[in-house]
């Protein structure tokens, strides 16, 4: 039922509701990293989903192992990241230390949002394999 809502454009594909600026409530979401296929410094993006902030909202988080492992595959801090007013995102440093074999991923997964809400929490970062 929602997937013919979100066809119909009844409810937005994000699920917050529609709005006008400056009504729209304050709501962050994780974007997803690309693939990364060599090592170095990258950053992950925290972004607005309703453009620029009309104050500074900060955005708590930690990185979270999957098949990556902080510290062999991959290096970063969890912490908090200001949005400032009158942008629409902030990055988040990480830093890939190896390509193996397999390919492997890790997660940002936001945990709180001062003043607002968090939108989409998880943001998926992929490692590639070398074949």
């Amino acid at each position: 039922m929602v997937l013919l809502l979100l066809l119909l454009g009844i409810v937005p594909a994000h699920g917050a509701p529609d709005c006008n600026p400056p009504d729209c409530p304050v709501v962050v979401d994780a974007l997803d990293g690309p693939v990364h296929e060599s090592v170095g410094n990258y950053a992950a993006v925290v972004k607005l989903r309703n453009g620029a902030a009309k104050q500074d909202v900060q955005v708590s988080y930690k990185f979270v192992d999957g098949t990556a492992k902080q510290g062999e595959d991959y290096r970063a801090q969890s912490g908090a990241v200001v949005i400032k007013a009158g942008q629409d995102h902030a990055a988040i440093p990480y830093t890939v230390l190896r390509i193996g074999k397999e390919q492997k991923q890790f997660t940002l997964h936001l945990t709180e949002v001062k003043p607002g809400q968090i939108g989409k929490r998880v943001a998926v970062f992929t490692i590639a394999g070398r074949s």
